[in-house]
């Protein structure tokens, strides 16, 4: 006997054709840099530098919501600054679109940013932001690399001596000024405010973490935005979905939302980053939304469980 009210058939059709309806809208992340252009891992001149990338011949392939190209404001350029590495850095099943970038000397500065297109502010509440992280080597004494999104470019490959004095409001993820521990930043246009915790990690290139970042806009004291980083676990069966986060600290800045439109990578040490994702949801950076194809595979599933509908 398979009894099932009509009701419930007509509410889960019209459920499953609002989320065929949706998804493209919610699936994607507003920007999503994979770093998959550049004559990989080659001369680390010309089209193997980050600096200056996409570069017009291998195009801009995946990448979204930036513009431009990636510039680097340091004093000195050079083949020692981040360029293009075969492959991507691998975390679980985390779907990747090709190579990443990194550096292998800790002779030279680099201070990348490029123009973010999409509108992070616009009708958005909350902002999440991913990255895959591989620190090569020790940090000696100083934070000297990380990722900031803001109303400008960060001033300094070491973040956290960025005090925010020349105008930089936004959020960051980089090492405490001890080196190896990765904390949250926060400027507001003239000062900083830095976490309470921090997430030490293995300097020898043995481990890839995925960093996740969480903005609640107006949410903290006084309307005051609250950022919140996370390091990313995959779950048992080293997948993403189903993964957890692992709370590492919280801090609030004032931030003008509507000035975010930078998106800067530092670093003087050797490290290598990947598959960095901007986006509304946690889903959205985490790269396992579900294909259209397959909620309408669902909502076929569903007419047809409805079609068979017997009573008694």
């Amino acid at each position: 006997m398979n009894f099932k009210h009509p009701l419930t058939c007509g509410f889960m059709l019209a459920l499953n054709l609002s989320l065929m309806a949706t998804v493209p809208a919610t699936g994607a992340p507003l920007v999503y840099e994979p770093f998959n252009y550049g004559q990989a891992n080659a001369t680390r001149t010309g089209s193997a530098l980050l600096d200056g990338q996409p570069d017009g011949v291998d195009g801009d392939v995946n990448a979204t919501g930036l513009g431009g190209v990636w510039t680097d404001s340091s004093a000195v350029t050079s083949t020692t600054d981040l360029f293009m590495a075969s492959g991507s850095l691998v975390f679980g099943d985390l779907p990747t679109a090709g190579n990443h970038t990194r550096s292998d000397t800790n002779s030279n500065l680099d201070i990348m940013s490029r123009p973010i297109t999409s509108d992070l502010s616009t009708g958005v509440t909350d902002l999440w932001v991913s990255f895959l992280a591989n620190k090569l080597q020790n940090n000696f004494s100083a934070a000297q690399e990380g990722i900031v999104i803001g109303n400008q470019t960060v001033n300094n490959a070491k973040v956290n001596l960025d005090t925010g004095s020349t105008g930089l409001a936004g959020f960051g993820i980089a090492p405490t000024s001890a080196g190896n521990n990765w904390t949250a930043y926060g400027w507001n246009g003239s000062s900083q405010v830095v976490g309470g915790a921090s997430l030490g990690v293995a300097v020898n290139g043995s481990e890839v973490h995925m960093l996740v970042g969480h903005i609640a806009y107006d949410t903290g004291t006084a309307g005051a935005d609250v950022f919140t980083l996370y390091e990313y676990l995959l779950s048992g069966s080293n997948t993403v979905a189903g993964g957890s986060l692992s709370l590492i600290t919280s801090l609030e800045v004032d931030v003008t939302q509507s000035s975010l439109d930078t998106l800067s990578l530092t670093r003087q040490v050797n490290t290598a980053y990947d598959e960095i994702r901007i986006g509304q949801s946690l889903d959205e950076v985490l790269g396992v939304i579900p294909e259209p194809a397959t909620l309408v595979l669902l909502g076929l599933g569903t007419m047809m469980v409805c079609s068979r509908r017997k009573t008694v």
